[in-house]
Order: C-alpha cells, then structure tokens, then sequence
C-alpha cells in the first residue's frame, strides 16, 4: 500500500533533497517563500501527470487527489495537513523534478527517479508479469 504524505511532508522532504532547506519546512500554506509557493502550485502538475497513468486513474478517477486528515475530498489545499491521495515518495519524486526542470536545472536523475517509481506502482496494480522470453511455440 502506497504511503500517504500531508502536504508539508511532501513539500519539506522535496525541499531538503533538492537543497533549498536543511530543516522541515514550518508552513507551506501560508509560506511567503517564493520556491515554497512554487512547489506548492507544481504538486498540481505533478498530480496531473499521476491521475492519468495506473493505479491512481482507476482508483481515483474524478474524485480528486487531495482531502483534509478526515478523509474529507477537496479541491485545493487548505490546511498543512492535509493529505494527497496518491504514494508520497511519487510526489515527492515528482515535485524534485518538475522544480528543477522549472529552475532549468539538471533534472534528468529525478524524472527518472520519478518514472521508475510511477512504472513500478502500475506493475503492481496490474499484477501481471509478462515474459518477453518464452517461446510462443511452447506456449499451450
């Protein structure tokens, strides 16, 4: 089961592995930090590209991606808490590159980071191993 991470989590761990804080970041909601309001606004990008790929297109569909502690869906980020419904590491991974990228920074290690962990989360919903290998003739 994929873990899933508040805003702030997502936001301070993005921001400490990209280098532009060495502690957690205390708000993003109300941050004036321009990076911080960037990272902010690119989670919708990030999330764009997860809702139309596996497992989050079939199990989200249009009810969102983003709810308050309660489980309660929202259409926005209210709270620091409140939580986005799809694996914290593929948002985190997300963010970094789309950050980078947006700062026209070297981001090809984090897109990959980010595509290897969303090819992995579909081939776990999907469940179903292919082998390339065998032999069609063998095949019953």
């Amino acid at each position: 089961m994929a873990k899933l991470l508040t805003l702030l989590d997502i936001v301070s761990q993005a921001a400490m592995e990209i280098g532009i804080s060495q502690n957690r970041v205390t708000s993003v909601v109300s941050s004036q930090d321009q990076d911080i309001i960037q990272m902010r606004s690119l989670l919708h990008a990030v999330a764009d590209d997860v809702m139309q790929e596996e497992p989050y297109r079939e199990t989200l569909g249009d009810q969102g991606w983003i709810s308050d502690q309660f489980g309660e869906p929202q259409d926005r980020f209210v709270l620091d808490t409140d939580l986005v419904l799809f694996d914290g590491r593929l948002a985190i991974n997300g963010l970094k590159w789309r950050f980078l990228s947006g700062k026209g920074l070297e981001f090809g290690e984090t897109l990959r980071d980010f595509t290897s962990r969303m090819n992995k989360l579909s081939a776990r919903a999907n469940n179903r191993v292919l082998d390339l290998d065998v032999d069609a003739s063998r095949v019953q």
